[in-house]
């Protein structure tokens, strides 16, 4: 499964923003938030194929759902975060 850059970035907020942390969860309100503008309907979208990807959980609340990373998608993050580190090095 490919990842969109707008998917990645997505991921990769969440990890950043959660601390790092597997528990962390945001509605999607929040992340859509973190994003420029004129982004924030593909953000949403995108949210929805990530759950259905298995890169994201949605966690029921009254007032809606909110979404935090699966194991792969923390994974994918920490290889995200890697890449980020070595691209920051050779510079």
């Amino acid at each position: 499964m490919s990842l969109t850059e707008l998917d990645k970035a997505i991921i990769y907020s969440i990890y950043k923003k959660g601390n790092k942390s597997k528990k962390a969860h945001f509605p999607v309100e929040a992340i859509c938030r973190w994003f420029k503008k004129h982004l924030r309907g593909d953000v949403k979208r995108r949210v929805d194929k990530l759950v259905s990807k298995g890169y994201l959980y949605p966690k029921p609340h009254p007032s809606g759902y909110s979404y935090g990373l699966t194991d792969l998608g923390w994974k994918t993050a920490m290889k995200l975060e890697q890449e980020l580190l070595k691209r920051r090095k050779k510079s």
